[in-house]
């Protein structure tokens, strides 16, 4: 008697408000100790007492032991209240718990056009809950976030929820007006704000361009009147450097002509009593022992074998060394050695004696006669 639904109880979508829940779930209420303890023989004012000590919401925890939250729900439901007074839950802002238990209630019982009504404020409350977990840990959540899972999910604290109709299958059908948001205010007084401060900043803008576009023209003419005074400097520069460099050089060339000048005079003055000395020793009565370079002379030019002439009778050579000397005295004074270059070694300066033999004089003379 204790699990029945109120005689004067209307039905829910067609059914009994307590199948709402599922039967595992209800039976599992049926036995916890907290619906023996604290639900026996509650009603709709005194279940409010109840409703305020509430510290946490949600399904079932631990070892599927459900919680508090879905006891007194499923009480609201056997009861069935006035819906006034599910409406005085909602309004309610000083306790969140018993809210939030009015919210569920009208939620599993309500049609869409009043949940969507009813709930839709409940949006605005930014509060925070403890929502246990089936691990039987507790986390945070803010009210407008249950508001919004049981405006949009099909299964909350562990319950199936009756479906509802989309809010804009209602648009459309002119049954709710579109929805404004409170942060639609906010986000219209954002707007105006970047607004007038992008008006702002592109006039900084245009200011600043129009005080470049000021500097910039200054700064074309300073540069214009820079570079007009440069040229000027600059023609001025040429034209001294270019009298200064030609000074330099005509100076520089007449020091350059002295110079040749008086190197020239020396180098005669030299080579004149070279001369003389060179022509003086030439006169000299010594016999010569110069021979001449001349290439059509040499043995090897010839085609003949030098070796063939090794050993000549003494007479022989006396007579071939007076024709070389007579030849060399006529032919070969400006290209001419103290000996030929062709000739064995063991036959140069055989031919004279050693206080005879003076090469120096010979080479002396043959350079300064080629000269």
């Amino acid at each position: 008697m204790a699990n029945r639904t109120v005689s004067d109880a209307i039905a829910i979508h067609g059914t009994n408000p307590q199948y709402l829940i599922e039967k595992i779930m209800r039976t599992r209420i049926y036995e916890s100790l907290y619906w023996k303890e604290f639900c026996f023989g509650l009603t709709a004012e005194t279940l409010i007492d109840r409703a305020i000590e509430l510290t946490s919401f949600g399904g079932e925890y631990g070892n599927q032991k459900p919680s508090e939250f879905l006891c007194l729900t499923l009480k609201l439901l056997q009861l069935q209240p006035n819906k006034d007074i599910i409406m005085e839950f909602i309004r309610n802002e000083d306790y969140k718990y018993l809210r939030v238990l009015g919210a569920f209630y009208l939620r599993l019982v309500g049609n869409s056009l009043e949940i969507y009504q009813t709930l839709e404020p409940l949006l605005n409350d930014y509060r925070k809950l403890r929502k246990r977990t089936t691990e039987g840990d507790f986390e945070i959540v803010c009210v407008d976030e249950f508001i919004d899972e049981l405006l949009k999910e099909e299964r909350v604290c562990d319950t199936i929820l009756p479906r509802i109709s989309k809010r804009h299958v209602l648009e459309e059908n002119g049954e709710l007006p579109p929805r404004e948001s409170v942060l639609q205010d906010l986000a219209d007084e954002e707007e105006k704000s970047s607004d007038t401060k992008d008006e702002e900043q592109e006039e900084q803008q245009k200011e600043n361009r129009e005080q470049e576009g000021e500097e910039e023209e200054e700064e074309g003419e300073v540069k214009s009147r820079s570079s007009k005074s440069g040229e000027r400097s600059k023609s001025g520069e040429r034209s001294k450097s270019g009298e200064r460099s030609k000074s330099g050089e005509r100076s520089k060339s007449g020091e350059r002509s002295k110079r040749d000048r008086s190197s020239s005079r020396n180098r005669s003055s030299k080579s004149g009593g070279r001369r003389n000395r060179s022509y003086s020793r030439s006169r000299s009565p010594l016999p010569r022992k110069s021979r001449s370079r001349s290439r059509s002379r040499s043995p090897r030019r010839r085609g003949g074998d030098w070796r063939a002439d090794r050993y000549v009778p003494s007479s022989s050579r006396s007579s071939r060394r007076r024709r070389r000397i007579s030849y060399s005295r006529s032919r070969s004074r400006s290209r001419s050695r103290s000996y030929d270059r062709y000739e064995p070694s063991y036959r140069r300066g055989k031919s004279f004696s050693s206080s005879s033999y003076r090469p120096s004089r010979h080479r002396s003379y043959s350079r300064s006669r080629s000269r």
